[in-house]
């Protein structure tokens, strides 16, 4: 898959996630309690400076924003040593080169939901089945795929529909969610009606699979004049592809 490709689905991940936290539910970690501050000296206590002693207090923890995936730990440097030497300049750092760009954003992008019905969570075995059952692939960014057998490039995809979007291929027997989101990005390796009557099929036979409703892309029930509307919209978006 082209890295142009790649970039775009993870924005339309992050797009699809962060529309859904409010249908799924994700809150956010309570931040734990900094460490309560050490007592304080009296001032007219007087202490003998040593070489060797360095801070005794270390920078709390930081947690990274990135996806909620890591959390990063600073601590200061060491600083008992005198210095006998004045420190060497700097190496100054190379240029970075400039990222390649992104490429043209996709012209329409259609996404489907699934949630489940009655507050059931749906499991890693029961969304394996789904999709095994429905010929899509767990491949690139760490979701499913229905891939095209021509361009191998992919017609549709599926995403977890609460943070992080992607699924994690070695926690499949922990693996819970309440629903998840499929979506289409054109123009693809097909014609768009192709795609959608495609992606379509799947959401509603993945959605008795597992007894989640299919939702549009507003997150409303999906009713027989929005399938109408969005069948007529795919139909005009080929004949100005032609």
């Amino acid at each position: 898959m082209e890295t142009s490709t790649l970039r775009w689905i993870i924005i339309i991940i992050g797009v699809l996630v962060l529309g859904s936290i409010f249908l799924f539910g994700n809150p956010d970690k309570k931040r734990q309690p900094s460490a309560s501050r050490k007592k304080e000296k009296p001032l007219n206590e007087r202490r003998e400076p040593t070489l060797n002693e360095g801070p005794t207090e270390n920078i709390p923890p930081v947690e990274s924003d990135m996806g909620d995936r890591t959390a990063a730990y600073f601590r200061e440097p060491d600083q008992g040593e005198l210095l006998v030497e004045p420190p060497a300049a700097a190496t100054p750092e190379p240029p970075r080169r400039p990222r390649k760009p992104a490429g043209p954003p996709p012209e329409k992008i259609k996404s489907l939901f699934l949630l489940s019905r009655d507050n059931h969570l749906i499991n890693g075995a029961e969304l394996l089945q789904a999709t095994i059952k429905t010929g899509m692939e767990f491949g690139d960014m760490d979701i499913f795929h229905r891939m095209d057998d021509t361009t191998e490039k992919p017609i549709f995809s599926l995403a977890n529909a609460a943070k992080p979007g992607h699924f994690d291929r070695d926690a499949w027997n922990t693996f819970e969610t309440s629903g998840v989101v499929l979506f289409m990005a054109l123009p693809g390796p097909v014609p768009g009606l192709d795609a959608w009557e495609s992606m379509f099929a799947t959401a509603r036979r993945i959605g008795e699979i597992l007894h989640a409703d299919v939702l549009d892309d507003d997150h409303n029930p999906f009713t027989r004049l929005k399938e109408a509307q969005i069948r007529e919209e795919m139909r005009e978006y080929d004949r100005s592809k032609s």
